[in-house]
């Protein structure tokens, strides 16, 4: 008995150090079009993993990124009901993207909860530009918003990798 209450004990407070470790980023789509935001790896929706989503025009979608994610963001545009994109298209998974970012996109990428207890984090354009991308640290960090408005690197901070403490969520916009 005693080994059955250790072991749900261990279960549960290995599942409360995740739970607390996890970062909350909402995903707000402000152009005019819908946009599939994709992530690599993947990233959980109402606790469901997956690698994307449709995102309508000026909507937000709360995502959240496990613990210690280190990964990609970005932004696929015309797409249709089987994934398949004008720009940002993924190499498997259709929808629910199950590949590396390609080249091309506007990229959104985190470390979360990485060295000395940070996140790190930068849009960047260097290797394609497809949507203006914005990532916005909430109000428990200082660090100003960040974005890249078009390609090679143009735009405040795009490129230059920005930190915040971790426990920080986070917003990605696109446009």
């Amino acid at each position: 008995m005693f080994a059955q209450a250790a072991s749900f004990f261990t279960v549960l407070v290995a599942s409360a150090t995740a739970l607390c470790s996890s970062t909350t980023v909402s995903v707000f789509n402000n152009c005019t079009q819908q946009v599939d935001p994709a992530f690599t790896p993947q990233i959980l929706l109402g606790g469901v993993p997956t690698g994307g989503f449709p995102l309508a025009a000026h909507l937000t979608q709360v995502v959240t990124f496990p613990a210690n994610y280190s990964g990609r963001a970005w932004g696929r545009t015309g797409c249709n009901a089987q994934g398949v994109c004008a720009t940002g298209q993924c190499f498997t998974g259709g929808e629910n993207c199950t590949s590396p970012a390609p080249a091309g996109p506007t990229l959104a990428q985190f470390t979360i909860n990485g060295f000395s207890s940070l996140d790190f984090f930068n849009p960047t354009s260097g290797e394609g530009f497809n949507l203006p991308v914005t990532i916005k640290p909430d109000s428990a960090c200082s660090t100003a918003p960040v974005s890249c408005t078009a390609a090679n690197n143009v735009g405040p901070g795009c490129g230059a990798t920005s930190t915040c403490p971790t426990g920080v969520g986070y917003t990605i916009q696109f446009c």
